[in-house]
């Protein structure tokens, strides 16, 4: 794995302190980070930071950052960084509509459909070079090659009402226990195709704030019990209107010419998120709030912050290639469409 190389502050101190595991005195490196520091930190080494300090989980780094993992003045650092999120997440979702427990699904399944008009996807599908397809699988690796372990951070934390549908999408996002067909697999198929990184974070030094956004969410929300509902929430919005944007995606690939390994990772989820954004939206979260109604607002918050945060993610991309820029980080330019 690379590291970065568009470090902030306080990246710059995480990426040194994982290299070697937790020493006597690295509670007051990590500690000397105030919360005044945080708070005047970019949002780039604000996301950047977050997504380090959730690595250790999902093994971003050697052996040697597993010991990290619950070292106290790391998750004490993370804390302060998560507090300025979490502002920046009620910021973002703003004042939330009123919705009652029995109008929840259709609430998801309106939130979640695709709109007309201008979108990545149909850029990606009609007029992207094969250069920048590269460029947004890049972004896309940073939550791809993990896909499903994220979300599967919540499944003990919910009990009955909502569990059978969880439990159900998140076998086949690994592949119903298929060797080779776990949805980060084909993923990984996608990029060895396209001769591109295989390995989890040989991209995240590239990818810019808003991408890292996306997946940070994800890892705040399964980190805590008490985002349960706001991760159900984040779940169907990734699976609602998932099959018609990736159904755009293969097509784009198609026209590139890719061969047909480079697109399966698309066609997978063109037939199983058809069914996946049904589950996600009437059985795991409808049933999840009739059982909790007092998560309610939670869903609510969790999927408008999901719905906000994609979009924005989605119209960097879209408006730095239209001005004929990358949209990735130290990058300047690439091939107009």
């Amino acid at each position: 794995m690379r590291l970065p190389n568009h470090r902030g502050p306080v990246s710059e101190i995480l990426v040194r302190v994982f290299q070697r595991p937790p020493e006597a005195g690295d509670e007051s490196v990590l500690g000397a980070i105030s919360a005044t520091e945080v708070e005047s930190i970019s949002e780039e080494d604000l996301q950047l930071s977050l997504f380090l300090c959730y690595g250790p989980q999902y093994c971003l780094f050697g052996e040697s950052a597993q010991q990290w993992e619950w070292e106290t003045s790391l998750i004490e650092l993370r804390k302060r960084l998560e507090a300025r999120f979490a502002r920046e997440l009620r910021e973002t979702a703003g004042l939330l509509p009123p919705v009652d427990v029995e109008e929840l699904p259709a609430f998801l399944m309106e939130l979640g459909k695709p709109s007309p008009g201008r979108s990545l996807s149909r850029y990606l599908k009609q007029d992207a070079t094969m250069e920048q397809f590269r460029e947004f699988l890049m972004h896309r690796s940073v939550y791809s090659l993990m896909e499903a372990d994220h979300h599967s951070l919540v499944i003990p934390r919910v009990r009955g009402g909502g569990k059978p549908a969880l439990v159900e999408i998140q076998a086949d996002e690994y592949g119903g226990g298929i060797p080779g067909r776990l949805h980060s697999q084909l993923f990984e198929l996608t990029l060895a195709e396209l001769g591109m990184h295989t390995e989890f974070g040989a991209y995240f030094e590239d990818v810019p704030a808003c991408s890292l956004a996306n997946v940070n969410v994800i890892s705040y929300f399964g980190t805590y019990g008490r985002h349960r509902g706001a991760m159900l929430g984040n779940l169907a919005m990734t699976e609602i209107g998932s099959h018609f944007v990736n159904r755009n995606f293969r097509n784009g690939l198609q026209r590139l010419d890719g061969s047909d390994d480079s697109w399966l990772f698309f066609q997978e989820h063109i037939v199983a998120d058809a069914v996946h954004e049904q589950l996600a939206a009437y059985d795991m979260c409808g049933k999840f709030v009739r059982d909790n109604p007092r998560e309610l607002s939670d869903m609510v918050f969790g999927a408008l912050v999901t719905a906000e945060l994609g979009a924005r993610a989605n119209e960097y991309l879209l408006s730095s290639w239209e001005r004929g820029e990358s949209s990735l980080r130290g990058a300047t330019s690439v091939a107009a469409g």
